[in-house]
């Protein structure tokens, strides 16, 4: 089975557990890369606001082709409750039809459920369909080794049940 976990980060911890999952899983890594960098003393608003909004960013074209794989692990930080922007972005260009997904998400303090809920909804609206998903990890105020462990162990409980629905 083939696997690809794409993954969107701003401040690199979905980055990390991305990393991390696919080490484990020995799957290809892909990320979803924004055209403008967020910079600046306005960006957390702005890019809140713009989460809230469903917004989608402009992002680079893909360097992958999803049909190359059998399950695909993506991944967003949850802002506002909500997907990252260049996440809604991948998902509303990318031809997901009968793709099976496994989605995660990371956040500070809450929205992960939520988030989760609103990913699957727009994949299943393009006909992918999600067969699994989990919430990380609260990222705010926790050590880089912890989210690694935490990513590593959910990765590892996929492949113990049989890559299915990891809780």
């Amino acid at each position: 089975m083939k696997i690809l976990v794409v993954f969107y980060s701003w401040k690199g911890k979905t980055r990390l557990v991305a990393s991390s999952i696919s080490k484990v899983l020995g799957a290809d890594l892909k990320e979803i890369k924004e055209i403008e960098e967020r910079r600046g003393p306005f960006s957390f608003l702005s890019a809140g606001y713009s989460a809230a909004r469903g917004e989608c960013s402009k992002i680079k074209p893909f360097d992958f082709k999803l049909e190359a794989y059998d399950l695909i692990f993506l991944g967003t930080p949850v802002w506002a409750m909500r997907p990252a922007p260049a996440v809604n972005a991948f998902i509303s260009k990318a031809k997901l039809k009968g793709k099976k997904f496994v989605l995660f998400a990371t956040m500070g303090i809450f929205g992960g459920k939520k988030t989760i809920s609103i990913v699957k909804e727009m994949i299943e609206a393009k006909q992918g369909r999600v067969v699994s998903s989990f919430i990380v990890i609260k990222t705010g105020g926790v050590k880089r080794e912890e989210m690694i462990r935490r990513a590593e162990e959910i990765a590892k409980k996929f492949i113990k049940q049989g890559r299915k629905e990891v809780r």
